[in-house]
């Protein structure tokens, strides 16, 4: 029973994978002969390969392990051995009945993937369930037909960049509330420093990302994407957020940034919605005094403002 809710979600997807892929269960990484040399068998729960271009998507499904990054290392392992092509992605998908900070400990370990040279993403598993009802699929107590669809076509979509012209990264929608919130505080650093508030100017901003531990806010524009090296030379490498530079550097002919895809793409992260007149008073206390101290770059429209927050 241990591994039940796993063996369906496989079931589902080999059976029946998105149009255009083909889809394999429990596949090795490495040859047999660098298995035998390492002592463990790397492989992943899910292959998705595309019918229609030499594309291949390794996909983890992160239920309720104690700890998830160790399947980011071992897959960090073998690609470190037997470097994946270029276009192979890995994907890991987590469930709410992981704890958040091991949720967070494996979306760190992505930006390390990505600096390996991997394309790598962390996605939540079946976000409509909680915790508990994902502990009661997994141990047999809730039939399996009341798992949802994966929604493995927005998986895929979310693999895709939604800007690629930049010469030292590519730019992707946040995938995990690390991402988003690690954006929110990367904006905030930004605006300390006179030469990137000045090149941020002033903006008309509705949707706002909260974060109630630090009394921070931040666009949701600016939050909902991120950014993936394309190589690992230049001073922006190592930085794994949404920079004011990098976002302003996107030529205005792109048009990646929308506040309603923002919105909605952060919402399905798991961050929820509270208009700013609904909001908990500390929060609104919180928002009071973070406004005050940056009118000078943003401009919110109070009398539609929607906050989210996790």
């Amino acid at each position: 029973m241990k591994f039940r809710l796993a063996s369906e979600l496989q079931r589902r997807l080999v059976e029946y994978p998105p149009p255009g892929w083909i889809a394999k269960r429990e596949v090795g990484l490495l040859s047999p002969k660098l298995t035998r040399v390492l002592g463990y068998r790397p492989c992943v729960d899910l292959l998705l390969e595309s019918q229609a271009a030499a594309q291949r998507i390794w996909v983890e499904f992160e239920i309720s392990r104690a700890d998830p990054v160790a399947n980011h290392t071992k897959f960090a392992s073998a690609h470190l051995i037997d470097p994946l092509p270029s276009g192979d992605v890995f994907v890991s998908l987590v469930s709410n009945d992981i704890a958040r900070g091991r949720a967070n400990l494996g979306a760190h370990a992505i930006f390390l993937l990505r600096l390996a040279g991997l394309h790598a993403f962390q996605m939540p598993l079946l976000p409509s369930l909680d915790a508990e009802t994902i502990k009661k699929l997994n141990q047999g107590r809730i039939g399996l037909d009341a798992v949802p669809d994966l929604g493995m076509v927005e998986v895929i979509e979310l693999t895709y960049p939604v800007c690629g012209s930049a010469a030292v990264s590519r730019i992707y929608y946040a995938t995990n509330r690390l991402e988003v919130l690690l954006n929110l505080h990367q904006w905030n650093s930004d605006m300390a420093q006179p030469a990137l508030r000045k090149q941020w100017g002033q903006r008309k901003i509705r949707y706002l990302v909260a974060d109630p531990c630090s009394g921070l806010f931040a666009p949701a524009k600016f939050c909902a994407y991120t950014r993936m090296p394309c190589r690992l030379a230049g001073p922006e490498a190592p930085t794994p957020c949404m920079t004011v530079p990098a976002y302003v550097g996107v030529p205005k002919a792109d048009t990646i940034f929308d506040g309603q895809k923002a919105r909605i793409r952060i919402e399905r992260i798991g961050l929820r919605p509270v208009r700013l007149e609904d909001a908990p008073r500390s929060l609104v206390r919180s928002f009071e005094k973070w406004h005050s101290a940056n009118r000078e770059s943003i401009k919110v429209a109070l009398e539609v403002c929607v906050l989210l927050r996790p």
